[in-house]
This record gives C-alpha cells, structure tokens and sequence, in this order.
C-alpha cells in the first residue's frame, strides 16, 4: 500500500489534521481545540497525543507515512523548524515544533507558515493550480497572505512576504497581538469584526441614552 501524508492546520481556535494520499487527497480528517493557556506549553503535545492515538485506531502505524507537513501563524524558519512570534497562540518565545514532533513521531517533519501553506494548497490543487502567479489571504483569527510567483513561495527576506494581516490601516487603532496599533487584523479577522461590532453597538447605545 502506498504511503500516506499528514498535514496539519495550526489555528488559534482549532487545530485540524488529515491523513492524504500522495496525491493529495484527503482519507481522514479531524479537528482539537487549540489550548492557548500558559504561553501556549499544551499545544505541541496535544497535537502529538491525537496524532498517536488517531493513526492506532486507524489501523496505521507511523511506517504507513511518508512525513508530516504542518502550516502554523507567526514568524517560522524553516531550516531550524521553529516558530516564534506566533501571537494568538501566545508564542512569544521561539518554539522548537519540529524536534518535539519528529522526536515523538519518528516521521520527517516540515514546518512553513499557515498562509503560505494554504498558497501552497490552493496552487497545487485548488483554485490556482493552473497559474504559475498566486495571491492568497487567509481569513480567521487572524489574518495571512502567502504570494507565489513564478511557480515559487515566496518568503522574503525575514519570512515575512504577504503577511498583510499587520499592515497598518488605521493610525492609532486598535492595540494588535504584536505589539502596533491599527493592523488590518485588529478590523478584518474573525475576532476583529466582533471587536468592531461591539464598539460600534456601545457607541450606538451611548448616544441613545
């Protein structure tokens, strides 16, 4: 039987993992909450206690695979497979992702930013596939862009191309997760809408009063 991949989607609500065929289609896919607690320490292994758990009552074992790819927020280096940065994760500090999941795994392990991960996703097999040129934005708890040009992911000199979600769009703004004012994810992620909406309804209600 050929072996299979596992990708992993590191979000600050949820965490989900898929086992996919070389190919790049999905056979099982599953979700945890992210534990964002105590600087973010639970995270890591919870992801490997499903991951162990998960590929047993499958019937697998980790020869079934080929590695592990894994898209996570913040500042990553590739080479080192760290992450630091990672804001609503409450990754200040850098973390070593990599070793600890190769470590308890035994499979290779890649790590790569989220957004540039779903620019991957969508140029290999989604609505981009059939162009070499690719912007994506991400939209959630916070948010991304990865940009693909040439054929080619872009990481720019720090690893930071396309993260647009830090662009400054309102001087003197909201405080952000990193430490500016005004970032366009403070107004456009999921968490921002809501912030929007509830300044807007107090201001609303004040001025009815």
């Amino acid at each position: 039987m050929a072996k299979c991949l596992i990708g992993i989607d590191l979000g600050g609500t949820t965490t989900k993992m898929a086992f996919l065929t070389h190919e790049g289609e999905i056979t099982q896919k599953w979700s945890i909450p992210t534990d964002i607690s105590n600087e973010g320490v639970n995270i890591v292994p919870n992801i490997i206690k499903s991951l162990k758990e998960t590929i047993s009552k499958s019937g697998y074992t980790t020869d079934s695979f080929i590695g592990i790819g894994m898209g996570t927020p913040g500042a990553v280096n590739i080479e080192n497979g760290t992450v630091i940065n990672a804001f609503n994760l409450n990754w200040t500090k850098t973390q070593h992702v990599r070793d600890q999941i190769q470590t308890a795994l035994g499979l290779p392990f890649v790590l790569e930013n989220d957004a540039n991960v779903a620019a991957l996703g969508e140029f290999w097999k989604g609505a981009g596939e059939k162009d070499t040129d690719v912007i994506f934005v991400t939209l959630g708890t916070g948010v991304g862009g990865g940009v693909i040009a040439g054929g080619q992911l872009l990481h720019g000199v720090n690893g930071g191309a396309g993260e647009i979600g830090h662009i400054c769009v309102e001087p003197n703004g909201y405080q952000c997760t990193c430490g500016k004012r005004g970032c366009l994810e403070q107004y456009s992620s999921a968490t921002g809408i809501v912030h929007v909406a509830k300044d807007m309804t107090a201001t609303l209600l004040a001025s009815l009063v």
